[in-house]
């Protein structure tokens, strides 16, 4: 049996995107205390159209922001195919297995930005391949040698983080190794803190995204919200991301999925167990999830409404302590 190619495609999301950024920032501001200024709820919306309307994105969404010593870095994100990239047509066969399923699912299509300084502009961010991981765990094994965790960006996509890297013969030569100087730009480190926060975090109600015939993520027309019981489940939120857990099952526990709505891995399954905390906001009718792993993300959902939305509001320093606190 031919192998489908399942490229994933996303024509319409309920998220903070341009036409509900207003209301969903009041939702988000009662569910987490972040919120947008009045400049920014004036400026942003209009942007996002912009940014969706040159690129081309199925849908275009505000992110979060970046805390910087000296400023701050407003993020979008961008949904689906961009212009120019073309997605490989399936029905290449039949439908697949379970198995073949999970192997030919690609990554889910997502570029993100950051605002510039003129507050409507929307800059690209470098794109994370594994010379830019690589060049950024150098760093981190740098600073961690001399005793430092973490070190908030400086604000300035610009600056250089200077570090050293031992380098030179085998110890086993009887050599001396030496320091080479490295350097690494500030704006490759921001799109590496974008990545994995929302590797770790970016999530959707389970239900709000379904998998069409065509083997395409689209938003559920049928979409009515979460129930309080339900939203109360960590089992009804999903990684908005490639699925990693969902694979690695047995195949007899693959095969009672149903490929149209499980197909995503649900926070349920995250380690260490715990790094979530959901709750009900009755004064507001709102479920809300945070991170505990990346404190600063927030996602509500509206009960029993389509509305829901997410955001991230830090510094970008994982809680490395999290196993310990559990």
């Amino acid at each position: 049996r031919a192998r489908s190619n399942n490229t994933l495609k996303f024509p319409k999301i309920d998220a903070m995107d341009a036409e509900t950024l207003v209301m969903t920032s009041e939702l988000l501001a009662a569910a987490s205390g972040s919120c947008l200024n009045a400049e920014q709820k004036a400026l942003i919306p209009n942007s996002l159209a912009i940014l969706k309307n040159e690129h081309g994105f199925s849908k275009v969404y505000y992110w979060g922001k970046l805390q910087g010593l000296n400023g701050d870095y407003l993020i979008a994100q961008g949904l689906g195919e961009s212009v120019g990239e073309k997605d490989t047509a399936l029905n290449a066969g039949g439908e697949p297995t379970i198995a073949e399923f999970f192997e030919s699912l690609k990554t889910i299509p997502k570029k993100s930005f950051r605002l510039g300084p003129d507050g409507v502009s929307w800059a690209l961010l470098p794109a994370v391949t594994e010379e830019v991981q690589a060049k950024v765990k150098e760093w981190e094994e740098a600073i961690r040698s001399k005793g430092r965790v973490f070190t908030p960006l400086a604000g300035d996509p610009a600056f250089k983080y200077e570090f050293a890297t031992k380098t030179g013969p085998p110890a086993a030569e009887g050599g001396e190794p030496s320091d080479e100087p490295k350097e690494l730009l500030e704006d490759l480190r921001l799109a590496w803190m974008v990545s994995e926060i929302d590797a770790a975090c970016s999530v959707v109600p389970a239900g709000a995204l379904v998998l069409s015939s065509s083997q395409s993520v689209m938003l559920n027309p049928y979409y009515r919200g979460l129930s309080l019981s339900a939203g109360l489940k960590l089992d009804s939120y999903l990684h908005l991301r490639k699925p990693t857990v969902l694979p690695s099952l047995p195949i007899s526990d693959r095969a009672l999925l149903q490929k149209s709505t499980q197909f995503l891995d649900p926070v349920s399954l995250d380690v260490p167990k715990g790094s979530w905390s959901l709750k009900h906001d009755p004064a507001n009718n709102l479920l809300v999830l945070r991170s505990l792993l990346f404190p600063g993300y927030v996602h509500f959902s509206t009960v029993g409404s389509p509305v829901y939305g997410s955001a991230y509001h830090g510094t970008g320093a994982r809680n490395y302590d999290l196993p310990f606190m559990l």
